[in-house]
C-alpha cells in the first residue's frame, strides 16, 4: 500500500467504488427461495369458513437475491485493506463506523468529534485519513466533510438495497429492482457501463 497525504486525493462527485462494487455484488448474488411462515402473515392467503374457522391456508414462494459474502459489519473480502493499517487509522476508522447510516455510502466526517473521540490531533487525524484513501477503505467526496465509504470493506446495511439504488437514481435507462439485479448488471456490464472483473476478457 502506497502512502499519501489526504491533499493528495482529489475530491469525488459520487462513489469511485461504486461501478467496481457492483460488478462484485452481483457476481455474489443467488437467487434463493423464501418461504412464508406463520410470522409473516403477508405470506400467507388463508381459507376461512362463515364461522370463522381456518380451512387450509397457501403459502406464496418468493425468490428474493441474497449477498452471499459473509458480512459482520466487515466484508472478508475486503478485510485485507486493514492489515496495514496503523493504530491510529483504526482508531479514526471506529469514529468512521459510527457516521455510517443504514444503506448509504458517504458519510460526514466532523474533526472536532473525531478530536474528541480518539483524543489526537488534527495532523495525526488528516494522517490517518490519507491513510484510508491509500488504503481504498475509504474516498473523499465533494467537500472536505463529505467521504465515500468503499462497500467492499465495509456496509451498514444490505448491499443489494445499495446496488438497486445506486442503479436505479445513476442509471435511468437501467430500473431495477433486488430481483432483477443480477441480470442487470449483466446487461450493463455487456453495455461497457461498467468495469470487467480483473479476470475476465
Amino acid at each position: 500500500m502506497t502512502k499519501r497525504k489526504l491533499s493528495d486525493f482529489e475530491l469525488n462527485k459520487e462513489n469511485p467504488f461504486a461501478k467496481q462494487a457492483l460488478v462484485n455484488i452481483g457476481s455474489a448474488l443467488v437467487s434463493k427461495s423464501v418461504k412464508g411462515t406463520n410470522k409473516d402473515e403477508s405470506a400467507i392467503l388463508k381459507a376461512v369458513d362463515g364461522n370463522g374457522e381456518i380451512l387450509g391456508n397457501s403459502v406464496f414462494i418468493r425468490n428474493k437475491a441474497v449477498d452471499t459474502e459473509s458480512f459482520a459489519k466487515f466484508f472478508l473480502a475486503g478485510f485485507k485493506a486493514f492489515f496495514d493499517l496503523k493504530p491510529a487509522s483504526i482508531k479514526v476508522f471506529k469514529y468512521i463506523l459510527g457516521q455510517l447510516k443504514p444503506n448509504q455510502d458517504s458519510f460526514m466526517f466532523f474533526m472536532d468529534e473525531c478530536k474528541e473521540e480518539t483524543g489526537y490531533s488534527e495532523v495525526s487525524i488528516f494522517r490517518a485519513l490519507g491513510e484510508l484513501c491509500s488504503a481504498e477503505i475509504i474516498a473523499r467526496g465533494r467537500a472536505d466533510i463529505e467521504y465515500y465509504i468503499n462497500p467492499m470493506c465495509v456496509f451498514n446495511g444490505d448491499r443489494v438495497t445499495f446496488a438497486t439504488t445506486y442503479i436505479n437514481e445513476n442509471y435511468p435507462q437501467y430500473k431495477t429492482t433486488s430481483t432483477k439485479l443480477k441480470g442487470t448488471i449483466d446487461v450493463m456490464k455487456e453495455q461497457g457501463d461498467l468495469p470487467q472483473l480483473p479476470f475476465e476478457d
